[in-house]
């Protein structure tokens, strides 16, 4: 119908990273869809299915429809790139907490009077071209009294402008107090200041003093305050001597720290026991939630009798790719051969 005109993106039901790309579609194909609801209702015969187009056309006739998917679409794309950057299994819980914070002051920026009246008058645009109804004010009900705070008497918007207004602004605060309420969680605060400990140390920042009483007060008996101070002094000087200090990050100075022998390690006994707390508790969840993904395609009606260490050992391979695609097959294999004598005789060398 439409060959110049973008895909239709299916809004999925699992990756919350799809949400604004799935709007946008409907608001880029919006005639085509139009278009194609009457198309369908006259090849179509079924009843129920004629009804069904018939209440989408509605609906996508209605103001309501356009303004919602608009929204939508404003809200949801910085959302969407903001979870995209959180799921990456390297981000630190500093840095997530930073670039939410900088999500957060973009979305602050959306809920003044000049961006909705951009807003607004792009909606205004949009109706020259579609075939959507105007937006009108609803019949005025005033509610019962039993549901009344006050004796004030009710207010009414004078035009659908302010109207829409209202729900735009709160739109904006419902999305941006989620948010916010996903990162004040007690938990979170306790795993930043993990690694404030670390981080701010080996950039010289004094406040990491008072990360250090935070941690040693909440992990009594796992860590010393004194020791991990002293350790801390010394892991500064090492990590700004081997590391580029442009790059420095919490997986960088662990990877500092299992490069060292048993030997050397032992004289980070404090930063090593840190670091564990670190790395047992992840900054973001989504390589747990992937693995549980993969677990259907992996485990599947064909492999029935697959037992459990079996199906272990595939998903651990599964999971993580990267180490998988770098093994060397042909070692691989020379291990497996040479496990046994009667293998060398069947396989030969690889």
């Amino acid at each position: 119908m439409a060959p110049d005109t973008p895909g239709f993106r299916v809004l999925c039901p699992t990756r919350w990273t799809v949400r604004a790309t799935s709007l946008n579609s409907v608001l880029e194909n919006y005639s085509v869809l139009q278009s194609l609801w009457e198309i369908s209702y006259e090849c179509s015969k079924d009843s129920e299915t004629r009804s069904r187009i018939i209440g989408v056309k509605a609906q996508m006739q209605n103001f309501d429809f356009l303004f919602g998917v608009s929204l939508g679409y404003e809200i949801l794309r910085h959302t969407d790139n903001l979870s995209r950057t959180l799921q990456r299994k390297d981000l630190s819980a500093a840095e997530g907490q930073c670039l939410t914070e900088l999500a957060l002051s973009t979305l602050g920026e959306m809920r003044k009077e000049e961006s909705f009246s951009k807003f607004w008058a792009s909606l205004n645009e949009k109706l020259d071209d579609l075939d959507v109804d105007e937006p009108t004010l609803p019949r005025r009900r005033k509610m019962p009294k039993r549901f009344e705070p006050g004796n004030a008497p009710p207010e009414f918007p004078t035009s659908a402008k302010d109207l829409y207004r209202q729900q735009y602004f709160e739109a904006l605060d419902l999305v941006v107090n989620c948010v916010k309420d996903r990162f004040n969680q007690p938990g979170y605060q306790v795993y930043r200041h993990l690694e404030d400990v670390l981080l701010k140390c080996v950039h010289g920042d004094n406040s990491y003093r008072e990360d250090i009483d935070f941690v040693s007060k909440f992990y009594n008996g796992d860590l010393e305050k004194s020791s991990l101070s002293t350790q801390l002094e010394t892991f500064t000087t090492l990590a700004r001597n081997n590391l580029n200090y442009s790059t420095l990050s919490v997986s960088s100075l662990v990877q500092l720290v299992s490069e060292m022998s048993p030997a050397s390690r032992s004289m980070f006994s404090e930063i090593v026991t840190l670091m564990k707390l670190i790395l047992v508790m992840p900054a973001t969840n989504a390589t747990s939630e992937r693995t549980f993904s993969s677990l259907r395609r992996v485990k599947t009606y064909l492999r029935s009798t697959m037992t459990q260490e079996r199906l272990n050992h595939l998903m651990i391979l599964h999971t993580h790719r990267e180490a998988t695609d770098a093994l060397d097959i042909s070692a691989v294999g020379n291990d497996f051969v040479s496990a046994r004598d009667g293998r060398r005789f069947i396989f030969g060398r690889f």
